[in-house]
């Protein structure tokens, strides 16, 4: 009896000395904050689309080749993680006819407006609707056979009165703005007007497709210089300037472009 007493003596002793002792708690591992892609597609719906050959064609092949690897990021996030967006927007541009606002809001996806249940199993039903819609809005914007029946798009004005709408200032953000277009940025080629927008989007990654002088011999060297100056001024440091070529080629580029770590690139 008297072993048994002492035994839970110890047993209680023991007890109270470990209920004032904290254990140690394992460390929580810091979170590694999930990436949000932000997609920008900004169209030049000048007189390119009949001046160069097959170009609205080749835009739509750009931009549903963008909106797949959009897609495909949204599942690597097991869709409701996602928070990625694409977006086709319009450089101003006079006398088009065309109503922007109806265009570029059927032709936005953001994952964040889309409730968890629909967000899989509407899947197909949203890229039918967005393919549909970019369709319609090419088979609008070719309103003419005439170049002078096109007034120059003007990017420079998006830049300067839209882009900070559309860009998301996020640190876990990577924003994408993919111009297509085939010649300067702002109407006119008044060189001064660029000066103005600068040091806004310092995390933009820029990619210039289809580009395609067309006027004199060396244009294209100048008009790259126009870009690149351009870009450096606004404080821009990631860009690739892609010039019009083999449109599979084109679509290889931009997906190796996505699939790397964002890079100073220089004209190719």
């Amino acid at each position: 009896m008297k072993r048994r007493i002492t035994a839970l003596a110890i047993i209680a002793v023991v007890a109270l000395g470990l209920g004032g002792c904290k254990l140690p708690t394992p460390e929580k591992k810091a979170e590694v904050p999930r990436i949000k892609h932000n997609y920008i597609v900004l169209l030049d719906l000048s007189d390119r689309l009949i001046v160069q050959d097959n170009q609205p064609a080749r835009d739509k092949e750009l931009i549903r080749n963008l909106y797949t690897v959009f897609e495909e990021k949204v599942r690597k996030d097991l869709y409701i993680k996602s928070g990625d967006e694409i977006k086709v927007v319009i450089a101003p541009q006079r006398g088009s006819g065309l109503r922007r606002d109806v265009f570029e809001d059927r032709l936005y996806v953001n994952m964040n407006s889309i409730q968890n249940v629909y967000r899989k199993t509407k899947e197909e039903e949203r890229r039918q609707a967005f393919f549909a819609n970019l369709d319609t809005l090419y088979s609008q914007a070719v309103f003419s056979n005439q170049r002078d029946d096109y007034h120059g798009a003007d990017i420079w004005k998006y830049f300067y009165e839209d882009l900070g709408v559309d860009y998301t200032d996020d640190p876990n953000t990577e924003n994408y703005l993919f111009i297509l277009t085939d010649g300067y940025p702002i109407v006119g080629h008044n060189q001064s007007k660029l000066l103005q927008v600068r040091n806004e989007f310092p995390d933009l990654h820029i990619v210039l497709l289809e580009a395609a002088p067309r006027d004199k011999d060396m244009e294209w060297d100048h008009v790259m210089e126009v870009w690149q100056d351009w870009f450096d001024n606004m404080g821009v440091k990631n860009y690739t300037l892609i010039k019009r070529g083999s449109i599979t080629k084109e679509v290889e580029q931009v997906k190796d472009l996505l699939e790397l770590e964002p890079v100073r690139l220089t004209s190719r």
